[in-house]
C-alpha cells in the first residue's frame, strides 16, 4: 500500500460545549499536535496520536483531563473513549487525463 501510516489515536464524546475550530486549536496546542490532527463531528472529538507530549499524555491516562482543560469544561462531559486508527480514502482518478497527447 503507498502512501502515509494511518494515524492512531481516540475518539470521545464532548457534551456541554459546541466544538468550533478555536477550540480545536487549543486542544491541539495542549497536547503538541498540528490542528489537522484532531477533528470535530457532531459531538465527537478525534484526537491523533502524533506527538511525543500527545504520548506522554495518553500513556498517564489523562487525555481526557487535558482535553477538559483546554476547552474548559468538566471532565465529567467527557464520555466514550474509545481508540481509533484512521481509515484509509482511495483516491481513484483515470491516470489517462494525464497523459500527454505529444
Amino acid at each position: 500500500m503507498f502512501g502515509l501510516p494511518l494515524r492512531t489515536g481516540f475518539s470521545m464524546k464532548v457534551e456541554g460545549v459546541y466544538l468550533q475550530r478555536p477550540d480545536l486549536h487549543n486542544v491541539a496546542a495542549e497536547l503538541g499536535i498540528r490542528e489537522h490532527d484532531i477533528l470535530a463531528s457532531n459531538g465527537i472529538l478525534t484526537v491523533y496520536n502524533t506527538s511525543a507530549t500527545c504520548q506522554e499524555i495518553v500513556d498517564d491516562n489523562a487525555l481526557c483531563a487535558f482535553v477538559a482543560m483546554a476547552l474548559d469544561i468538566s471532565v465529567e462531559n467527557i464520555s466514550e473513549l474509545k481508540a481509533v486508527v484512521e481509515e484509509p480514502v482511495k483516491l481513484e482518478f483515470d491516470l489517462s487525463e494525464f497523459e500527454d497527447d505529444d
